[in-house]
């Protein structure tokens, strides 16, 4: 486990609202994921103020499909958008 994490962007509310509880764990799930694998990649790699975050990335699993971007500042994950296929 990293000490990465991931937040919403700008909050839950502009995210994810409109899904159901299990659709938003589904979600949330997701971006545990990513953050735990962005953490592993960036083991060893030193911080630099020219690569203080990542573009705007998509990921899927399953129903879900999340836009996000890395944060190397804060080590956290912000999760600007999310689509449940299953809504």
């Amino acid at each position: 486990m990293s000490d990465w994490t991931w937040e919403y962007l700008p909050d839950a509310e502009n995210v994810v609202s409109g899904l159901t509880g299990k659709q938003r764990e589904d979600v949330e799930l997701v971006a545990q994921r990513i953050a735990d694998a962005v953490g592993v990649r960036r083991i060893g790699k030193p911080f630099d103020i020219t690569e203080a975050a990542s573009g705007v990335m998509t990921f899927a699993e399953g129903p879900v499909m999340v836009w996000y971007q890395e944060d190397y500042r804060d080590d956290v994950v912000l999760i600007l958008r999310a689509q449940h296929f299953g809504a």
